[in-house]
């Protein structure tokens, strides 16, 4: 299985366009959150139908900085893993939106306690599959999770004892932009993609082995 995994959209539909190809090429196309700018459900569904030309095999949750009606749109579409989870030729995958609490109160946070809830609701529905997928906005705590901020760390607590404890293939986040770039933890591949408003993203196959590159796209 052959994924194209992006995160950190903020409303920029050039680096889609410019990805075409790409994600034409892929099996499913992952969005791992902040998918808007202005934050509204509108935005949303222009970014949505940007890619939807050259893929309509969408899996995604919301970012910290979208709204809850982005939420709502995704579930609409179908394409939304918040809470969620699915098995896509004998891959499972599962979902956590938004983000653990941050210093500037965006618009989609969670408490540790619901995001601990949220990750093993999604999880109960795939965790027989014989490889599993996390989708998660934020990043495990300490892990691809340091932000220009003093250093200061962005990720989620609930996510890092999540993986302490269950068994997952591959974690793809986003949300600390500068902490892009791929991790081991535990038994589980960490993959922050980046910011793909500004054109990174990350390519994936899944088979006996697991690949994850880095790339990026011109995103003027």
């Amino acid at each position: 299985m052959k994924l194209f995994a992006i995160s950190d959209i903020h409303g920029a539909t050039k680096p889609i366009e410019k990805a075409a190809t790409l994600i034409r090429e892929a099996d499913w196309v992952v969005i791992a959150g902040d998918i808007t700018s202005a934050r509204t459900r509108a935005e949303a569904a222009d970014v949505i139908a940007c890619v939807e030309q050259y893929s309509t095999r969408i899996l995604a949750v919301h970012g910290n900085w979208d709204r809850l009606e982005v939420k709502d749109f995704l579930e609409e579409k179908g394409y939304s893993l918040h809470g969620k989870g699915q098995v896509r030729d004998g891959i499972g995958f599962f979902g956590l939106g938004g983000s653990s609490p941050t210093p500037i109160h965006t618009a989609s946070e969670y408490t540790e306690e619901e995001i601990a809830l949220i990750l093993q609701t999604g999880y109960q529905q795939v965790q027989d599959a014989s490889q599993t997928v996390m989708i998660s906005h934020v990043p495990p705590r300490g892990v691809r999770d340091r932000s220009f901020i003093f250093g200061l760390r962005g990720g989620s607590h609930s996510v890092k004892a999540f993986l302490e404890v269950n068994p997952v293939t591959l974690c793809l986040c986003g949300h600390i932009h500068e902490a892009a770039g791929i991790e081991r933890f535990c038994d589980t591949l960490v993959a922050n993609s980046g910011s793909f408003k500004k054109g990174h993203y990350l390519a994936i196959e899944i088979g006996q082995e697991l690949v994850v590159k880095r790339g990026r796209v011109d995103h003027k």
